[in-house]
């Protein structure tokens, strides 16, 4: 299968769930309700980033059914200079669910600590154990509804954001169907 569209069809699995996490720290808990959705898409796998072709700025939801209707494939993304600068992302994005099943570690992510960086985020999640992924970072924020979404998504390389976060212990993790509600 093309890594792009394995990318997703992976995705798409995923948008079928939804995730709780409590959290506590300091005898406080919070909750995070995270959804995905066809938008999101476009910047985990870091489509963005290919700014000389015309996937980086077109309709994201619309690139995403292209993408699964094998309209758009990787052979599409090989035409992008830039295709090096997002390869890890799209080698690691088809295991986001399996990531996220697994060990997570949770901060507050706060951007004073990295001020050169664009990402505008409330939580951050490493994910993996170090192994045949790697360790990856996911950057989640929440919606005007409440509810959170995935804001970035990439295998550490050089910068690992967690440094200097504030750390959560996770006390409950729960996937349910999207459904559930």
């Amino acid at each position: 299968m093309d890594l792009l569209m394995k990318c997703a069809v992976n995705y798409q699995a995923l948008m079928n769930y939804e995730y709780h996490f409590t959290l506590g720290r300091k005898g406080n808990q919070r909750q995070i309700i995270l959804r995905f959705s066809e938008t999101d898409f476009h910047h985990l796998a870091g489509l963005h980033k290919l700014k000389d072709i015309s996937v980086a700025r077109a309709n994201r939801a619309l690139i995403f059914q292209q993408i699964l209707s094998n309209q758009i494939s990787y052979a599409t993304l090989g035409k992008s200079q830039y295709l090096s600068e997002i390869q890890c992302r799209l080698n690691t994005l088809p295991y986001l669910e399996r990531l996220l099943d697994g060990e997570l570690h949770i901060f507050q992510y706060n951007k004073r600590i990295y001020p050169y960086s664009s990402i505008e985020s409330e939580f951050l999640f490493k994910m993996g154990n170090g192994t045949i992924l790697g360790l990856s970072l996911l950057f989640l924020d929440q919606s005007e509804n409440g509810i959170y979404f995935c804001r970035s998504f990439f295998p550490i390389d050089r910068t690992d954001y967690t440094k200097g976060q504030t750390r959560y212990t996770l006390l409950k993790k729960a996937k349910y169907p999207s459904s559930y509600l």
